[in-house]
């Protein structure tokens, strides 16, 4: 009786247990980044960097309605300059692993064209090819497999769709402060004109500008036509 007893009691904890949702930990870079959304737009952007921005932005050359995916957005800096350029026929995505920058972001951003996604930005849940640009402000270097990055964003972009990967800092310059600030973005790094040109190429991109200066950093590809 007691065997049978204990049998069914460890089959129901064994069923109970498995129908309990189980959460992936966080990581010690999304906390990072969780912990710094409050404070992310009042210590990251001033006048000057939304002049920068806007540059990059112009340089990016989005057209009236276009899908545009902003890829790391964080708390949405970028939104509102790539909005003004698409349209209200265009579409921007914006993605990013920290679920706390993205709460923020939702509360500033409402439009029916503009949607947030949490996810990796290894593994975006939108379809091959539907995608005409995509940005990758401010993020690259805390990705930490940036070839299989790469690979995902050569899937999502249409034939000729264009990448830019853009930090207003110089590759030597952010890496250092990485360095410097220690913690879950002491390894983050930023490569280099010559290895960023290899790893387009290895990810079959053809790659078109590779600027790395003190205060600009500005890497851009398009997605060859079959």
């Amino acid at each position: 009786m007691k065997k049978t007893f204990y049998i069914f009691t460890f089959v129901f904890l064994q069923i109970y247990l498995s129908s309990i949702p189980v959460y992936a930990e966080k990581s010690e870079k999304e906390i990072f980044f969780d912990n710094a959304a409050n404070n992310w737009e009042k210590s990251s952007t001033n006048a000057k960097e939304l002049s920068q921005i806007s540059e990059v932005i112009g340089h990016f050359g989005l057209k009236e309605g276009e899908t545009v995916l902003d890829a790391g957005c964080g708390t949405g800096r970028l939104i509102p300059f790539l909005y003004t350029n698409v349209g209200k026929n265009g579409y921007v995505y914006g993605i990013d692993f920290s679920q706390e920058m993205l709460r923020i972001a939702k509360q500033k951003y409402h439009n029916e064209n503009i949607s947030f996604i949490k996810a990796d930005i290894a593994q975006i849940p939108l379809s091959s090819e539907s995608i005409d640009r995509i940005i990758c402000f401010c993020t690259f270097p805390h990705i930490d497999n940036k070839i299989l990055a790469l690979s995902e964003f050569h899937r999502l972009l249409k034939p000729s769709g264009i990448l830019v990967i853009c930090n207003l800092l110089g590759s030597k310059e952010l890496n250092d402060l990485h360095i410097k600030i220690g913690g879950a973005v002491a390894n983050d790094t930023s490569p280099c004109a010559k290895e960023m040109k290899q790893l387009f190429l290895e990810a079959n991109f053809v790659p078109l500008e590779l600027q790395d200066f003190q205060t600009l950093y500005l890497m851009t590809a398009r997605k060859p036509n079959p």
